[in-house]
C-alpha cells in the first residue's frame, strides 16, 4: 500500500517550479531561433518548389506531351462514341437513352460516391 503523505509530498515538490532569473530571455532566444529556422524553410521549400514546377512545366510542354494527350483523347473519345454507344444502345439502355459523355461521368461520379459510402460504412463497423 502506498504512503499518502509521501505522495503528496512528491506531488508537491514537483508542482512547484523553480523561476530562473533568466528565464523569459531563454523563452525568447528559443522561440526566436525555432522562428527564423521555420521562416528560412518555408522560403527555402516554396522556393524549390516554384524552381521545380517551372522545370517541370517546360519540360511537358517542350516534349510534345500536351500533343500526344490530345490525340489520344480524341482516340478514346472517338471509341467511346462508336463502340461504346452501339453496345450500350443496344444491350444495356432502355430505348431513347441518348449514351455520351455526360452519362459516362455520372456514372463514374455515383460510382465513386457509391464506394465513399462502402467505406464510410466499412470504418464505421470498425
Amino acid at each position: 500500500m502506498a504512503d499518502r503523505t509521501f505522495e503528496t509530498q512528491l506531488d508537491r515538490m514537483f508542482a512547484d517550479q523553480v523561476a530562473f532569473a533568466d528565464g523569459d530571455l531563454f523563452v525568447l532566444r528559443v522561440t526566436q531561433r525555432l522562428e527564423r529556422g521555420w521562416t528560412l524553410r518555408q522560403v527555402l521549400i516554396g522556393g524549390l518548389g516554384i524552381v521545380g514546377g517551372l522545370i517541370g512545366g517546360a519540360q511537358v510542354l517542350g516534349s510534345g506531351f500536351l500533343g500526344r494527350l490530345s490525340a489520344v483523347t480524341t482516340k478514346s473519345d472517338h471509341f467511346v462514341a462508336s463502340g461504346m454507344a452501339d453496345l450500350a444502345a443496344k444491350h444495356l439502355l432502355p430505348a431513347g437513352f441518348a449514351f455520351n459523355a455526360e452519362a459516362l461521368w455520372m456514372s463514374a461520379g455515383l460510382a465513386i460516391l457509391a464506394i465513399g459510402f462502402a467505406v464510410t460504412r466499412a470504418i464505421k463497423q470498425i
